[in-house]
């Protein structure tokens, strides 16, 4: 008879669950000593269930005092949150699942491979962990004065290369329903190396609701990241559009004062774009247009849209191509091959490629997202990607950032104390005799 795995593996559930147990029971043992030795006492024994990355684990624990302080050893070994009911491991599995798939499939595939039974609000409730941490970790970066001792040495960059572009999804806000938030997506690299696919080299990226967010976090990525030397060449592509025009890269660059900087309009919106509103014309003009950008003829480029204008017989398609036209030949020096200037095209316009991860996960499908929910999902989406969400749940700034923390509450606790030392009643005050014939309390009249 053909072994069936299903059984076999609910038997290795079961081995699984004593060995935990065990575990568990042989650390509240080992610990008891230390704790004691520390001046901590026992007071009680309580049980917790927990939903573990292996299933759903009920154990009992001890809990310790020393004055105001409570500890329990076995959940500070396991990593568990107070009155958490899931594992941090479970939640960053389900974090990275959710990059891939509906929230729903998350539920199937936690069933399917691991028995272990979950509900769609149980993802939302690991995206919500991941969204603070996230906060957390923005926090962090810039509260930490010590980071600058543990960050990489900077990546000395003969060539950068920028690029940002908006991505639209679909709003499910209250009132907002039909509407769209925009994801502001910036990526930047030092070029590409050719293998089975191209690599992009050294690449980091930046995405946010929040455009200004999202852009100033992009220069301080650059500073942090980049060694920016006079002899550095900056090339920036774009479509653009709002946000991203040539005036706002030139802006954005201008600080770095690099050697030269180009900017080029992205070639397969430019081509796009030409094609789309000369559509409805003889096809002739379309051969034209494109002649015209090749050549570098910008009078003959201008001769073809007059000549497009000319047919249209409807005011409103009138105003959109006129529209059209003006930003044609407003940023026409910006359409130059990258090749007229010695650079290869090669790791200039990578825009499309990279919004795809994104794309993927969070549009069509009928997917509305809140403007928090897109924050946290685009954010986590790029982490994954570069093997970067195991450390936002575990990661060692965790930690340091709980010192800061905890400084600043011993600070605040300090500062409260005084403030309450001046602001109390007079007669309540404590009797503090001068010092040096000067009195340590001004007294009210």
């Amino acid at each position: 008879m053909m072994l069936d795995e299903r059984v076999f593996s609910e038997r290795l559930r079961i081995d699984n669950q004593k060995t935990f147990l065990k575990m568990i029971e042989d650390y509240e043992k080992s610990i008891a000593p230390s704790m004691r030795a520390q001046g901590f006492k026992r007071i009680n024994q309580k049980e917790r269930t927990v939903i573990f990355s292996f299933g759903e684990m009920t154990f009992s624990r001890s809990r310790w005092k020393k004055g105001d302080t409570v500890r329990i050893p076995v959940d500070e070994k396991l990593g568990l949150e107070p009155r958490s009911r899931f594992s941090q491991e479970l939640l960053y599995q389900i974090t990275r699942l959710s990059n891939y798939m509906p929230y729903r499939k998350v539920v199937e595939v936690m069933e399917l491979l691991k028995s272990i039974y979950i509900t769609k609000n149980t993802v939302q409730h690991a995206l919500d962990v991941a969204g603070h941490l996230l906060e957390d970790k923005a926090d962090y970066d810039s509260l930490s004065a010590d980071r600058s001792a543990d960050r990489p040495s900077k990546i000395k960059a003969e060539r950068l290369y920028i690029e940002g572009d908006g991505v639209w999804v679909k709003q499910s806000t209250p009132n907002k329903q039909g509407k769209s938030v925009e994801l502001s997506h910036f990526v930047v690299h030092t070029g590409s190396k050719k293998g089975k696919r191209n690599i992009l080299k050294d690449k980091f990226e930046v995405v946010s609701t929040h455009y200004h967010q999202a852009k100033d976090k992009l220069l301080e990525l650059i500073m942090e990241r980049f060694e920016i030397t006079p002899e550095t060449v900056i090339v920036t592509n774009s479509d653009g559009g709002k946000g991203y025009s040539p005036n706002l890269f030139k802006e954005l660059v201008s600080g770095f004062r690099p050697k030269e900087h180009f900017h080029f309009w992205d070639a397969f919106h430019v081509n796009q774009a030409i094609k789309t509103q000369l559509r409805p014309f003889p096809s002739e003009l379309i051969k034209q247009a494109f002649q015209a950008l090749k050549n570098r003829d910008k009078s003959q480029l201008k001769t073809v849209l007059d000549t497009a204008e000319s047919l249209i017989d409807s005011d409103e398609k009138l105003a959109t191509f006129q529209r059209f036209g003006r930003q044609l030949l407003r940023n026409f020096k910006y359409t130059e091959s990258p090749e007229a200037f010695g650079l290869s095209s090669s790791g200039i316009g990578i825009m499309e490629s990279q919004h795809r991860k994104i794309t993927y996960r969070m549009k069509n499908r009928g997917m509305y997202w809140s403007k928090k929910g897109a924050d946290t999902m685009s954010q986590t989406i790029l982490l994954s990607h570069s093997e970067e969400l195991r450390d936002l749940f575990f990661g060692e700034w965790r930690q340091s950032y709980q010192k800061i923390k905890d400084q600043e509450s011993n600070l605040l606790g300090q500062f409260c104390d005084v403030q309450s030392f001046y602001t109390l009643p007079r007669l309540k005050r404590p009797n503090v005799k001068p010092k040096y014939g000067v009195s340590l309390i001004e007294e009210r009249n």
